[in-house]
């Protein structure tokens, strides 16, 4: 819903800019696919993601929308995983050089399914509220005020 009325506003506001119907048409579908793409690049940032922690040799498990995923170092940060298994002789060889003590796994489960869906349209619809604005200042400015 918020993407439609984003690709609606940025119609009108190139329609008023441009003045030619194809032009505005072919403005209006690329706006809407760059918001289209923003949208789905940024959906995994919009909402905090749940953390799973597991161990080494069972490797990282969580299911859902994947943010990120790698170990936890005995410091207690984060590092890019070389391999995904502790059984492996040579991953557990990797895994040590590193100092990991345990896999993880950031993901979004089903139940984050609609807050990121909400968060993400009303980012639509400032967007959208942003074009109509726009769109009016433009019409505005081509038109005029009435003086009485």
């Amino acid at each position: 819903m918020g993407l439609a009325l984003a690709g609606l506003a940025a119609g009108v506001l190139a329609g008023l800019l441009l003045r030619r119907a194809m032009a505005a048409l072919a403005t209006a579908a690329a706006a809407v696919g760059v918001l289209w793409a923003g949208v789905h690049a940024a959906l995994p940032y919009l909402w905090p993601s749940v953390t799973r922690v597991s161990s080494l040799r069972e490797g990282p498990v969580g299911s859902g929308m994947h943010v990120g995923e790698g170990v936890l170092t005995a410091g207690g940060g984060r590092a890019t995983a070389p391999c995904f298994t502790g059984r492996l002789p040579d991953c557990r060889e990797d895994l040590a050089d590193l100092g990991a003590t345990a896999f993880y796994r950031d993901v979004h489960p089903a139940a984050h399914y609609w807050p990121l869906q909400l968060v993400a349209t009303g980012i639509l619809l400032a967007v959208a509220a942003l074009l109509a604005y726009a769109a009016f200042r433009v019409v505005r400015g081509t038109t005029g005020t009435a003086r009485g």
